[in-house]
């Protein structure tokens, strides 16, 4: 997984990366960017790219707040109207997390991560 560093470094060369720290009262405990595309039809897609969340901090309820949050702010795009979000198939946090929210496991990419999707 790249860095953080990497992550909003690369976020700077388009403005259609959104990265977000995760706050937890004044500490930031995880990171998390999205990424929406501009199809050629009136439709446009999401890729959640990055949702990490500081072990420490895990199983505490702040993943869901955070991917409650995130869904929100996505779903304001009324365009948008398909979520797709890449994770390693041995993070059963993760996908337990993802299927809370409806997304679905529709494949896997060339570096094996699991492919996720919601409609929206």
């Amino acid at each position: 997984l790249p860095s953080n560093v990497y992550s909003i470094a690369e976020s700077s060369f388009s403005s259609s990366f959104h990265p977000r720290a995760i706050w937890h009262g004044e500490e930031i405990v995880g990171f998390l960017m999205y990424q929406f595309y501009d199809l050629e039809t009136e439709q446009q897609e999401c890729t959640i790219w990055r949702f990490m969340l500081d072990r420490r901090h895990q199983n505490k309820g702040i993943g869901k707040a955070a991917m409650s949050l995130l869904m929100g702010k996505i779903k304001e795009n009324e365009k948008c109207k398909l979520v797709e979000i890449y994770y390693d198939e041995k993070n059963i946090a993760a996908k337990k997390l993802y299927t809370q929210y409806g997304f679905k496991v529709v494949g896997n990419r060339d570096d094996g991560d699991v492919i996720a999707e919601v409609a929206v």
